[in-house]
């Protein structure tokens, strides 16, 4: 349970949160919506039809933020979810999506897995070749990065001696960089020295992203697509004239601020 007030809006239809986020971005003195400096987490949700897909699966994209403790950097990242049954058509999505955001002049790496690569619980490319098969679902993590370096994407040091030319390939393949080793003596000397990037740690989600990752869905044609939001450390007069339905808002002095527990629960 996390301390502190959250506000949490589940499930609200899509197109209806973009046309309240297009009447926030006008004025946002007026409380349409929250000020997104309380926004912590967002999700999108919809049905889509993947590439040789025969019928349409229920599709997630997470847009989250989290501080590495030891380097002090603030990681903003963007997770899409589906079940195993899309273990193929996720990869040239999740391609389009790292384009997409490219094009919007985002900075984005793929995380690659130590064990299975691009899409982690699948075994249609795995860094570890004792992975045969697929787990229920499945995702790919983007970080909004161009380091290499940084802690959720330099993982290396947790690949096996066997497995590092094959992690190397699939890293180079899909990032268009080599993979580099942060460890934990370069992490804490950056701490300490104060060379940690302030750009990495000073970033955090926004509506603009959020209303790029919407626009991603609708251009790949996402069927009954839904929002979520969470906010931490807000208070009724912060949201004096919300727009949302009051029957999709939940708040709390204290609950629950997280979509999942951990990345292993998508799984």
């Amino acid at each position: 349970m996390a301390e502190g007030s959250t506000l949490r809006i589940d499930n609200f239809p899509l197109d209806d949160f973009l046309t309240i986020l297009l009447q926030y971005e006008k004025d946002v003195r007026t409380g349409f919506l929250p000020r997104q400096t309380f926004l912590k987490e967002a999700k999108l949700e919809s049905l889509w039809q993947g590439e040789n897909l025969e019928t349409p699966v229920k599709l997630s994209i997470y847009l989250l933020d989290e501080l590495e403790t030891l380097s002090d950097i603030l990681e903003t990242f963007i997770i899409v979810s589906t079940s195993s049954e899309a273990s193929r058509a996720i990869i040239p999505l999740s391609k389009r999506l790292r384009d997409y955001l490219v094009a919007q002049k985002e900075s984005v790496l793929f995380r690659i897995d130590p064990r299975y690569g691009l899409v982690t619980g699948s075994a249609v490319e795995p860094v570890d070749p004792t992975i045969k098969w697929d787990k229920p679902g499945i995702y790919t993590a983007l970080y909004l990065t161009s380091d290499p370096t940084s802690p959720s994407i330099a993982v290396m040091e947790y690949v096996s001696e066997e497995n590092l030319k094959r992690f190397i390939e699939i890293f180079e393949k899909y990032n268009g960089i080599s993979p580099k080793k942060n460890t934990f003596w370069t992490s804490a000397l950056n701490k300490l020295t104060g060379r940690s990037s302030s750009k990495e740690k000073t970033k955090k989600i926004n509506y603009k992203l959020l209303k790029t990752l919407i626009h991603f869905l609708q251009k790949e044609r996402g069927m009954s697509a839904t929002v979520s939001l969470i906010y931490k450390n807000i208070e009724p007069e912060d949201v004096p004239n919300l727009l949302i339905d009051k029957s999709y808002v939940v708040t709390a002095k204290s609950g629950s601020d997280r979509f999942f527990g951990t990345l292993a629960d998508l799984i």
